[in-house]
C-alpha cells in the first residue's frame, strides 16, 4: 500500500546537518534542528523545485509487519545507478528515531500504536534528492493487558489486508438472522448476519452469511470486489495453509471466465476481539446470477448432500427427483418441477435422447469445467453436493455454479492426508459426469476440454504463482491467525485424532508439492 496514510503520523521536517546524526522525531520539528539550517535546506515545503533534483536513486525501504509493543526497523536504500549520501526523514511516528546518515528508523512501539504508518524520507546526494516511502504495519495487541482497542472507523488494514470489525449478538446461529454491524473502510454499516455451513458451525471460529439492507451494499474496488448486498465470511480454520478455498475458487474462475466467484482475503475482528484471517466471497443468489445477464427472480437450488448425484438411487430409491436438494430462491419454495426434470432426464433418459437434448437442459460447458476443477483438486465434497444450479422457467437452461473447498488440495474434510495419486474420476458421485464421458458427442470435447486446461490454467507454473501470490499477501496474517488457533485446530474433535500435524509453513509447502504430483499424476493416468 502506499499513498497517504490511513493513520495520522506525525509530520516533521528534519535539518541536513554537515554531520548527520541520529535525530528523534518529538514534534513539529527535531530536537537540536535550528530554523536557519532548515531554511538553507529548502525544508518545510515542496522540495519538487531544487535544482538538480533527481540523481537515479529511488529510494525503497522493507516493508515492516509487527504486533503493538515490538520494534520495527526500517532500512531506506538506493536502488538505481547512484547512492545516497544522506537522509532526511519528511514524515513517521513521532517517537521514532532516525539515522540521516544510513537512512534506518526505528521505533518501538505501545499499545497504542496499531494502524498504517507511512514512513516518508528524501535521499540526498549535493543538491540532488529523491523523495520514497516505506509502510510499517502494526497489529492491533488485542490479548494484551492495558492494551487499547482499536477504533472499527479507523483501524482498516492490517499487515496490508482490508479489515472487517463485525458486531454481533453472542447468541448468533445458524437458524435465524440477527441484527448487527458491520463496519469496513471507516463506514459502519447496519446488516443481517448468521452463521453458515454444516460441520463448520460447529468450529470455535465459524463462517457467516452477511446481508445488507435494500439501501446500502458492500463494495471494494481497491480489491477488485463489485458491489453485493449479500456476502459471505468464510473461515479458514479448517486449513492451517489458509489458501485451500481462494485457490479453488480462483481455479473456477480461471477454467470457467463468465460467471466468476470473486473472493479477498480479509482480517476480521469480532465483537472487538481479533478473530484472525478469513476469505470474504460472493454469495451465490439472483443478485449474482442478474450480474451475469439472468433473471433475479429464477429458481436456485443447492445440492447439501450426496444424494444429489443425478442418479435414481443413493442407498436405496430416493424419495423424490430432487432429493438432496434444497430450494434457496424462487417461487413457489416448494416447486422442484425444472429441477426434478431435469435430474430424472439425466438418470433415466435414452442415450439418443441425451445426446440430443442435454445441451438444451444445461449449459455442458459448465459441467466440463465443474469436472475439471473436482478433477484436478481432488474436491470429493464438491463433485456432486455443495452444488449451486440456477434456471429461468421463463426462458430454461440450467446454470452451475461450485461451493465449498475445505475437502481439497490434499486434505479432507476433516483435514486428513489425501494423496495426490487418487485415480477417482467422480463418476460414482455424479451422473452427469458419467453420463457425458460416455456419450461420444460430449465425452472426446469434455477429455479434450481438461487435457487443455492441463497444459495452460491448471500447469504447475501457474498454480505455484496462485500460490505465490497468496503467501505474498497474507504471510503476516496467517501468521498471526496460526498463534490464535493453533491449539484449538490440533485439539478439535473433528480431527483430533491425527498425527500428522504441519506448522503453517509446512502446510503452505505441503499444498505446493501436492499440485505438482497431481499434475503429473493426471498427466499420466490421462482420465
Amino acid at each position: 500500500m502506499s499513498g497517504a496514510p490511513r493513520y495520522p503520523v506525525a509530520m516533521v521536517y528534519l535539518l541536513l546537518a554537515c554531520n548527520p546524526s541520529t535525530v528523534a522525531i518529538g514534534g513539529d520539528t527535531a530536537e537540536g534542528a535550528d530554523s536557519a539550517d532548515s531554511a538553507e535546506v529548502g525544508l518545510p515545503g515542496d522540495t519538487s523545485d531544487i535544482p538538480g533534483e533527481g540523481f537515479g536513486c529511488s529510494p525503497s525501504a522493507n516493508e515492516v509487519a509487527i504486533v503493538e509493543g515490538e520494534q520495527a526497523t526500517m532500512q531506506f536504500a538506493c536502488t538505481g545507478s547512484e547512492g545516497a549520501d544522506s537522509w532526511v526523514l519528511k514524515s513517521g511516528p513521532a517517537a521514532a528515531e532516525f539515522d540521516e546518515a544510513t537512512g534506518r528508523l526505528t521505533w518501538t512501539t505501545d499499545l497504542a500504536s496499531a494502524g498504517e504508518w507511512v514512513v516518508e524520507v528524501q535521499a540526498v546526494a549535493g543538491d540532488k534528492r529523491e523523495d520514497g516511502a516505506g509502510t510499517i504495519w502494526v497489529a492491533d495487541a488485542w490479548d494484551e493487558r492495558g492494551n487499547t482497542p482499536v477504533d472499527p472507523l479507523t483501524y482498516t488494514y492490517e499487515f496490508g489486508l482490508p479489515v472487517v470489525h463485525l458486531d454481533v449478538p453472542d447468541n448468533i446461529d445458524q437458524w435465524s438472522k440477527y441484527e448487527g454491524t458491520f463496519t469496513y473502510r471507516g463506514e459502519a454499516h447496519t446488516i443481517e448476519a448468521q452463521i453458515r455451513g454444516a460441520a463448520s458451525s460447529y468450529y470455535p471460529k465459524n463462517s457467516y452469511n452477511i446481508d445488507f439492507t435494500p439501501q446500502d451494499e458492500f463494495r471494494d474496488e481497491d480489491e477488485g470486489f463489485p458491489k453485493r448486498h449479500n456476502i459471505v465470511l468464510t473461515t479458514l480454520f479448517d486449513d492451517n495453509a489458509y489458501i485451500r478455498q481462494k485457490m479453488c475458487f480462483d481455479i473456477w474462475n480461471l477454467l470457467d471466465g463468465t460467471h466468476r466467484i470473486e473472493t479477498m482475503f480479509v482480517v476480521v475482528y469480532l465483537n472487538g476481539e481479533y478473530w484472525g484471517l478469513y476469505l470474504l466471497g460472493d454469495h451465490i443468489d439472483g443478485e449474482w446470477y442478474e450480474d451475469y445477464g439472468h433473471w433475479e427472480d429464477g429458481n436456485l437450488y443447492k445440492s447439501v448432500d450426496h444424494a444429489a448425484n443425478f442418479y435414481s438411487t443413493y442407498g436405496g430409491n430416493k424419495s423424490s427427483w430432487h432429493q438432496g436438494y434444497e430450494k434457496k430462491e424462487g417461487l413457489p419454495p416448494e416447486d422442484f418441477s425444472d429441477l426434478d426434470d431435469l435430474v430424472e432426464f439425466v438418470a433415466t433418459g435414452s442415450g439418443a435422447d441425451f445426446e440430443s437434448d442435454i445441451a438444451a437442459r444445461i449449459t455442458v460447458e459448465e459441467i466440463y469445467d465443474w469436472w475439471a476443477l473436482v478433477l484436478y483438486t481432488e474436491a470429493d465434497d464438491s463433485g456432486g453436493k455443495n452444488a449451486y444450479f440456477y434456471n429461468d422457467p421463463n426462458n430454461p437452461m440450467f446454470h452451475f455454479a461450485p461451493w465449498d473447498f475445505n475437502h481439497s488440495l490434499g486434505q479432507t474434510w476433516q483435514t486428513d492426508r489425501e494423496p495426490a495419486t487418487y485415480d477417482y474420476d467422480f463418476t460414482d458421485a455424479n451422473n452427469l459426469f458419467e453420463r457425458l464421458l460416455a456419450s461420444p458427442t460430449y465425452g472426446p470435447v469434455m477429455r479434450e476440454r481438461f487435457a487443455d486446461a492441463r497444459a495452460s490454467e491448471l500447469a504447475p507454473a501457474e498454480m505455484q504463482a496462485l500460490i505465490d501470490a497468496y503467501i505474498d499477501r497474507i504471510d503476516a496474517s496467517a501468521r498471526r491467525d496460526w498463534s490464535k488457533w493453533e491449539g484449538e485446530y490440533r485439539s478439535y474433535g473433528g480431527w483430533s485424532w491425527r498425527n500428522n500435524w504441519t506448522e503453517y509453513d509446512e502446510e503452505v509447502q505441503y499444498v505446493r508439492d501436492w499440485t505438482d504430483e497431481r499434475w503429473a499424476f493426471i498427466e499420466r493416468w490421462d482420465p
